[in-house]
C-alpha cells in the first residue's frame, strides 16, 4: 500500500555569510535575538513545524563554532553540515549542500528541498509551514514574495505585465531604473524540485555586478525550460525582515519580545508594562503571575502560577515556584527557588543555590551554591557561599560564610558550611568553613566561629566588653 502521506521536504540554511555590517566577533547566525541566536530560532521553527526534516546548514566564516553550538542543541531532527569554503553567493552556497550526500539523497528520493537564509529570525510557523507544502507535478520552484513600501537591497519580482507569470528575478545591484520602482520583492525563501535545483544550481553563471553565483537566476533557468514557477505572497513583511546591522538587530529583538509578551499576556500572565519587559522565547510563565515593569527573563527560565515579579528583576535560566514573591532588582541564574519563597529586594541568587519552600531570603543577601530549607529565614545584608542550610533557621543581618581561605582541603580551595534545622544566628556573625553548626544551636551576635558547633548548645566568640570611665575625655582634642 502506497503511503498518502508526502516525504518531509529537506530543508537547507544558508549560514554561511560574513555579517561584516554586525560588527560582532560572533557569526552573524550565532548573534542572538532576543536572546536567542538566530539560526536556532529557525531551527526552533522547523522543531515545531516539521521535525522530521533533513537540515543541511551551509557553514563558512567560523564554521567550528557553529556546528559546536548547533550541535549542543541536541535537535531531534538530522542536521549535516556543508562547508563553502568561499563566499561565492546564495547560488554556490546550495550548489555546495546538492552535490553532498545531503543534496545527492534528496535528488535520490525526489524531494522538494526549502532553502532559508540563517538571518531571518521573525520567520512564524505559519510561514515556514506555508512553504514547506509539497510542489504540484510539474513546478519547479515556489517563491516567497512580499510587496514592501521601501524595497531597497531586495531582489525585485519582474512580472509578464503587471500580474503575470513571473520572468525573473533582479538584484538590486543590477536592476534598472525602472525595475527599482517595483514593490514586490523575492524575501529569499524558496522551494524547489530536487533535481531541477541540483541541475540548475550546476549550471549557474557569475556575469553579474557582483561576479557572485545567484540562486535567483533560476527563475530565468525555469523559464527558459517553460516549467511551472508558483510565488507566494505573504502578507506580513515583518516576518521575513532581514538582519543586517545593529540597528535592524533591534528592531528584530523588539518585534520578537512583543510577540512572546503577547503569547503569554493572552495565556493569562498580567504585564503592568508591556513595553518595559524583556522575555526570551524559550522561558516559561505559567498564568496568574504578576509582572512588573522593568523584568528581565532569559534562558530556560520557569515562573510558576500566582508568583509576583516586582519592579527590575532579572532572571536567567532560573525555576522559580508557584505563589513566590521576587521583589524590586532581585537578579537570580541558575538557580531554583520553590513554591511560597519571598525573595528580595536586591537578593542575588548565583549559580548553584536553592531556596526551599516557605523560605525568606531578603534585602541585599548573596547566595553561592547554597541551599537554604524550608521556612528558613536569611533576613538581610548576608553572603552565604557553598553552605548548606537547614529547616527553620533564622540567620540574623550582616552573617558571612568564610569558604575562601587559601587552603585546598578535599580538592577544593572553596569549603564548605553546614547549618542544621532549627539553628539561631545572630546578627554580625562570620562561620570560617569548613564548619558545622549542629542541630538547634544559638549564634551568639558578633562571633567568628572556627570550630564545630554541637547540638543545642550556645556558642559565644568574642571579645569581653570592658569599660573605662572617663576615659574617652583623653580621646578628644585639647579644647572640645
Amino acid at each position: 500500500m502506497v503511503s498518502t502521506n508526502p516525504p518531509s521536504p529537506s530543508i537547507v540554511i544558508l549560514a554561511a555569510g560574513l555579517g561584516k555590517r554586525m560588527f560582532s566577533t560572533l557569526p552573524k547566525v550565532l548573534i542572538p535575538v532576543c536572546g536567542r541566536p538566530m539560526l536556532f530560532q529557525i531551527l526552533d521553527r522547523i522543531a515545531e513545524v516539521s521535525p522530521r526534516s533533513r537540515v543541511a546548514i551551509v557553514v563558512g566564516h567560523q564554521k567550528d563554532l557553529v556546528m559546536e553550538r548547533v550541535r549542543a542543541e541536541n535537535y531531534q531532527f538530522p542536521v549535516s553540515f556543508v562547508e563553502q569554503a568561499e563566499q561565492k553567493g546564495t547560488g554556490h552556497a546550495v550548489k555546495c549542500a546538492m552535490e553532498s550526500d545531503f543534496g545527492k539523497l534528496a535528488v535520490e528520493k525526489k524531494e522538494t528541498v526549502l532553502v532559508l537564509p540563517g538571518d531571518l529570525p521573525l520567520m512564524t510557523a505559519e510561514l515556514l509551514r506555508e512553504m514547506l507544502e509539497p510542489l504540484k507535478r510539474g513546478t519547479a520552484m515556489r517563491i516567497l514574495t512580499a510587496n514592501l513600501s521601501d524595497p531597497f537591497g531586495y531582489g525585485r519580482i519582474v512580472r509578464k505585465g503587471k500580474k503575470g507569470a513571473v520572468l525573473r528575478i533582479v538584484e538590486e545591484k543590477d536592476a534598472t531604473p525602472r525595475e527599482k520602482l517595483i514593490q514586490e520583492v523575492g524575501v529569499s525563501i524558496y522551494s524547489f524540485q530536487a533535481q531541477f535545483l541540483a541541475t540548475g544550481v550546476s549550471q549557474l553563471k557569475n556575469q553579474n555586478a557582483q561576479k557572485e553565483y545567484y540562486l535567483t537566476d533560476l527563475v530565468s533557468a525555469a523559464v527558459s525550460k517553460k516549467r511551472t514557477i508558483e510565488t507566494h505572497l505573504w502578507d506580513s513583511p515583518e516576518d521575513v525582515r532581514g538582519v543586517n546591522n545593529p540597528y535592524e538587530l533591534s528592531l528584530a529583538s523588539d518585534i520578537l519580545n512583543a510577540r512572546v509578551i503577547k503569547k503569554h499576556a493572552l495565556n493569562g500572565v498580567r504585564f503592568l508594562d508591556l513595553k518595559s519587559c524583556r522575555i526570551d522565547p524559550t522561558a516559561e510563565i505559567e498564568r496568574d503571575v504578576i509582572v512588573y515593569p522593568g523584568v528581565v527573563i532569559e534562558g530556560k527560565t520557569r515562573i510558576g502560577s500566582g508568583t509576583v515579579l516586582g519592579p527590575n528583576v532579572h532572571l536567567k535560566n532560573m525555576t522559580v515556584g508557584s505563589g513566590c514573591e521576587v521583589k524590586t532588582g532581585t537578579v537570580g541564574e541558575d538557580s531554583t527557588i520553590q513554591d511560597q519563597v519571598k525573595l528580595g529586594p536586591y537578593a542575588h541568587l548565583r549559580p548553584g543555590s536553592e531556596v526551599k519552600k516557605g523560605a525568606k531570603i531578603g534585602n541585599f543577601v548573596e547566595l553561592k551554591k547554597t541551599i537554604i530549607g524550608e521556612e528558613s529565614s536569611v533576613a538581610h545584608l548576608s553572603y552565604l557561599g557553598d553552605a548548606e542550610v537547614g529547616a527553620r533557621v533564622n540567620i540574623g543581618c550582616g552573617f558571612v560564610t568564610c569558604n575562601f581561605d587559601g587552603r585546598v582541603i578535599n580538592g577544593s580551595r572553596k569549603h564548605k558550611t553546614v547549618i542544621e534545622d532549627d539553628v539561631f544566628v545572630g546578627s554580625d556573625c562570620q562561620a570560617v568553613a569548613p564548619i558545622t553548626l549542629k542541630r538547634g544551636s544559638f549564634i551568639a551576635s558578633g562571633s567568628t566561629i572556627t570550630e564545630t558547633v554541637e547540638a543545642e548548645s550556645l556558642a559565644i566568640a568574642r571579645a569581653r566588653q570592658v569599660n573605662k570611665p572617663g576615659y574617652a575625655k583623653k580621646l578628644k582634642p585639647q579644647g572640645t
